[in-house]
């Protein structure tokens, strides 16, 4: 039997779940969100201008960028310095030229996207680099003091590295860095190993367990003196670290001997230099400085792979979750900052330029993070804004989250009146007895309400009062006193014959010279006074 037209038209014809086609994805790419404008958010459309040359670019959509849209995150007062994702993407944590660092959770924000917290590490310190380990647990937080500060997800303070002694020339004799720190990373193979680089020319491997050094490594070049280690960085297997110091860039293994690294390359940057490791690959890793960006190989460090010049700016790079592409944040260079903020897009491989991306704000990309779970991009801007770049079609989760969830509003009780309660008066107030127990309890704690006797000092004595202690009492005991058991009048007369016999003090000095001495008589009184 067949259906009618007007029945047919509801029954499926497919069953399971349906995929999206290409070009609804594709509009949902093109066509921006309409969000709800605040003095804290702004949703703009992000730009795309064109590169400098003339070469056959790609465009982001072929690129998978999740830079479509993004928002802002106001709330440091200085340089965002330093950036770091925890690896759900649902928390971010950012440092900046100044001791405040601040706790993003973006599941518990609002449109107003304020941060749930704000730690100082150290009063007056600068933060210059910040990393979450592999599980997300904790982050370590390095400044310009020698001392590195491991905290929770939750921003709680969960330990803290020694420092070193200042007056010792041997750095391996030091179980500590003597100056202020410059670079930090995790093991990502171990979520209780770090390494810290600084500026008295020492990596220090770290134990989060006990929160002490396992290991040092002194890093020496053609520079006399101490010279800072800007920048360091673990492989994907956590087998090789490599560190950049003074121009150059050396290569150790992460469990030693560190006697000397494996390999080393004079002036590979004249500034100082950036470091990552590229995702996909354990032997080849990117630095950058002096306005250019290199590509290495670990097992040879004579010449550089590839290389990209002309991108002024700070050391900011990051990889995407692939490791096809290379993100670079761009800057002036120089105390002005750009009128817009921009951040190239390279390949990874060959370190062409792809396309450079404008976030629409003002400012240089100090610091910059790819997040591979949630698929965001987080950059820090010279002008002490956050600027998070997604794709409703390609991310997920994180400053989404916040868009549309409004801020809760609280209603105040607006009724007025008097306010009765019968049974507060004192027609209903029952009489009970008061218990002075309570109050006895407290003043015999009280040792000045109870007068209560001050104990014996053990040890020195302190505020006026005599020490007591096991020596005191053990020669008491064999050195008994016995004056106060013997009669004074028999113990003077004791030597009175002696000093009759041998007089020592006055009675010589006036033996030859002093008179016969006169004692009155006793004269008996007359009766009549006695009477009386």
């Amino acid at each position: 039997m067949g259906l009618g037209n007007d029945l047919s038209k509801f029954i499926p014809k497919d069953f399971g779940k349906k995929k999206k086609s290409i070009a609804k994805q594709s509009s949902a790419v093109e066509t921006p969100r309409t969000e709800p404008s605040s003095a804290q958010t702004e949703l703009t459309k992000t730009n795309v201008t064109e590169p400098h040359d003339e070469r056959k670019q790609s465009t982001v959509a072929e690129l998978d960028l999740p830079t479509s849209q993004h928002v802002l995150l106001k709330r440091h007062t200085k340089a965002v310095s330093a950036l770091a994702w925890d690896a759900p993407g649902d928390s971010i944590v950012s440092g900046e030229h100044g001791p405040s660092i601040n706790l993003w959770d973006f599941p518990t924000m609002d449109h107003t996207f304020q941060p749930f917290g704000t730690i100082v590490p150290y009063e007056g310190q600068q933060t210059r680099a910040i990393k979450y380990n592999a599980s997300g647990t904790h982050f370590i937080c390095a400044t310009s003091a020698p001392r590195a500060k491991l905290y929770t997800r939750m921003g709680r303070a969960a330990g803290e590295c020694k420092s070193g002694d200042m007056y010792v020339m041997d750095m391996r004799r030091t179980n500590g860095h003597v100056s202020g720190l410059m670079c930090v990373d995790w093991d990502p193979q171990r979520d209780s190993r770090f390494v810290t680089g600084a500026g008295d020319s020492t990596l220090r491997f770290w134990d989060t367990e006990r929160m002490v050094q396992e290991q040092v490594v002194v890093v020496k070049t053609k520079q006399r003196g101490k010279v800072a280690v800007t920048a360091c960085a673990f492989s994907a297997s956590g087998s090789m670290v490599v560190s950049a110091q003074c121009g150059g860039i050396s290569v150790w293994p992460s469990k030693g001997p560190f006697v000397r690294p494996v390999q080393h390359v004079d002036n590979a940057h004249s500034s100082d230099t950036g470091l990552a490791f590229v995702p996909a690959s354990e032997h080849l890793f990117v630095s950058r400085g002096d306005a250019c960006v290199k590509l290495w190989d670990v097992r040879n460090l004579k010449t550089e792979v590839a290389m990209a010049e002309g991108l002024v700016g700070s050391e900011s790079i990051a990889f995407s979750p692939d490791g096809t592409l290379l993100l670079v944040g761009l800057g002036s260079g120089s105390a002005t900052p750009n009128s817009e903020a921009m951040v190239a897009v390279l390949d990874s491989s060959t370190l062409n330029e792809h396309r450079r991306i404008s976030l629409g704000e003002p400012g240089d990309v100090l610091s910059i993070a790819w997040n591979s779970t949630i698929n965001q991009i987080a950059c820090g801007l010279s002008t002490g804004s956050i600027a998070i770049t997604y794709d409703p079609a390609l991310s997920t989760r994180g400053a989404m989250l916040g868009i549309t969830k409004r801020s809760r509003t609280y209603v105040a009780n607006t009724s007025t009146g008097p306010i009765i309660t019968p049974h507060s008066l004192p027609l209903f107030r029952e009489d009970r007895p008061v218990s002075t127990k309570r109050r006895h309890d407290k003043d015999r704690a009280d040792p000045i309400r109870s007068n209560k006797p001050s104990m014996p000092v053990r040890g020195h004595g302190k505020g006026g009062v005599v020490g007591v202690n096991e020596t005191q009492h053990i020669m008491k005991s064999i050195m008994k006193d016995t004056m106060r058991d013997e009669d004074p009048r028999e113990a003077l007369l004791r030597y009175a014959q002696v000093a009759e016999s041998d007089p020592k003090f006055i009675t010589p000095l006036y033996k030859e010279t002093q008179g016969k001495p006169v004692f009155s008589e006793e004269v008996e009184e007359p009766e009549m006074k006695r009477r009386k």
